[in-house]
C-alpha cells in the first residue's frame, strides 16, 4: 500500500484542481529557493439561463500568480507560499487581487491561508473541470469562500492527516475540524474524512458531524472518479443549504430547521478518457439532496475536451448545466466555456 506523503503535498492538490503544476526557479542561494508560478487563464463564457435572456461574456480573473520559497534549517524544511487572483470585488464588476493562499509549512505542519481538510480528501481525486465556481458540488468541498479559511492547520503522519480551521460560523468556540486517512489499493485511490463542527441553530448552536469517501480507479490512461458525503452541519460546506444554495440564502440558517441540525447527502461521479496523448474529455454529474421540509436538492452536469496546443498550453471547451441558481452571476441553466490557459 502506498501512504500520504510524509509531507502535506498542497501544490499536488493545486495541480489536481486546474491550478499551477509547476514554476519557475528565479533565484537559488544557498539552501533557499524562491520561485514563480501560476497561469493565466483567458475565457469565454456563453450563458443560457433558463429565465433570462442569453449573454456571452469573457474575462481573465482566474489568472493568478504565486511566489514560493524553500529552504532547509536544521535538518527540516520550511516553505513559505503566497498567491492570489484576480477575482477581489468580483459581485460587483470588479477584478482586483485577491488573496488565496498564503501559507507557512515545516515538514508535517502547515499553518496559513489554504485549503480545508475537506476539500484535500475529495479534490485530488475528483474529476477534471474548467468550471472555476461548481467544481465542488456533489461533495463537501466546495463551500463558497469557506474552501479556503482565513487560518487552517495540516498536521500529516503517514496517512492520516489532523486539520483545525478557523470556523464558519461566527460565535463558535472550537476551530472546525477534519480527520482524514488516504490509501492505495492496487489502482484505486481513496479517501476517507471526518468533519465535526459547531453550527448556528437560531439563537444557538449544535455539534453536526460529516462522513465523506472519494476514490479514484485507474483504467489504463483512462480513470473513474467517484465520492459521497452524508451528515449534519454540512451545508456550510456542501454549499448547498437548509431551503437552497449557500451564496442565495446569505449562510443564515444553513443547517437547521425548526430547532434541529438537518440532514443532507451527496455524491459525484465522474470519468476521464484520454482520446489521443494530447486529447482528454471528462464527464461529471454531482448531486447534493438536503432533507428540509422543502426537500431541497441541486446537481449539476458537466462534459470538457483538452487538448494540449503545446507543452503547458492547453485548449478547452466545457458544457455543463445546473438546475439551480448558485451564484447571482451563475443562474439556473446551460453554460458554454471556451478557454485558453498558458501555465508557468
Amino acid at each position: 500500500m502506498m501512504l500520504f506523503t510524509k509531507r502535506l503535498s498542497v501544490g499536488l492538490a493545486i495541480a489536481a484542481t486546474c491550478a499551477s503544476a509547476q514554476a519557475i526557479d528565479i533565484v537559488t542561494t544557498g539552501d533557499t529557493t524562491l520561485s514563480i508560478g501560476g497561469y493565466i487563464k483567458a475565457e469565454g463564457l456563453f450563458n443560457s439561463p433558463d429565465d433570462e435572456d442569453s449573454e456571452f461574456k469573457g474575462n481573465l480573473r482566474q489568472s493568478r500568480i504565486n511566489i514560493k520559497t524553500t529552504k532547509s534549517v536544521d535538518d527540516k524544511k520550511l516553505t513559505g507560499f503566497i498567491e492570489g487572483d484576480f477575482y477581489g470585488d468580483y459581485a460587483k464588476g470588479g477584478s482586483n487581487l485577491r488573496l488565496r493562499h498564503a501559507y507557512i509549512q515545516v515538514d508535517d505542519l502547515t499553518v496559513g491561508k489554504t485549503w480545508n481538510g475537506q476539500f484535500l480528501a475529495v479534490a485530488p481525486l475528483s474529476t477534471e473541470q474548467l468550471d472555476f465556481w461548481g467544481t465542488g458540488i456533489g461533495t463537501a468541498s466546495g463551500g463558497g469562500s469557506y474552501i479556503r479559511p482565513d487560518l487552517t492547520v495540516h498536521y500529516t503522519y503517514k496517512g492520516l492527516r489532523f486539520t483545525a480551521q478557523d470556523p464558519v460560523y461566527d460565535d463558535a468556540s472550537l476551530p472546525d475540524m477534519v480527520v482524514s486517512y488516504k490509501d492505495k489499493i492496487a489502482d484505486f485511490d481513496y479517501n476517507v474524512a471526518v468533519t465535526a463542527r459547531e453550527a448556528e441553530n437560531g439563537d444557538d448552536s449544535d455539534v453536526g458531524v460529516g462522513i465523506s469517501l472519494a476514490g479514484k480507479l485507474a483504467l489504463g490512461e483512462h480513470s473513474l472518479h467517484g465520492s459521497v458525503f452524508s451528515g449534519e452541519g454540512m451545508g456550510a460546506y456542501s454549499a448547498v443549504c437548509v431551503g437552497g444554495p449557500l451564496i442565495m440564502n446569505g449562510g443564515a440558517d444553513c443547517d437547521a430547521e425548526n430547532g434541529k441540525l438537518i440532514s443532507q447527502t451527496g455524491y459525484s461521479v465522474g470519468y476521464k478518457h484520454q482520446f489521443t496523448q494530447k486529447l482528454r474529455g471528462n464527464l461529471r454529474y454531482g448531486e447534493v439532496n438536503v432533507e428540509d421540509a422543502a426537500d431541497t436538492s441541486a446537481n449539476v452536469k458537466s462534459a470538457n475536451l483538452i487538448y494540449e496546443y503545446l507543452p503547458d498550453l492547453d485548449l478547452g471547451i466545457e458544457w455543463r448545466n445546473q438546475d439551480v441558481t448558485t451564484f447571482p452571476w451563475m443562474p439556473a441553466g446551460q453554460q458554454i466555456e471556451v478557454m485558453a490557459k498558458y501555465e508557468f
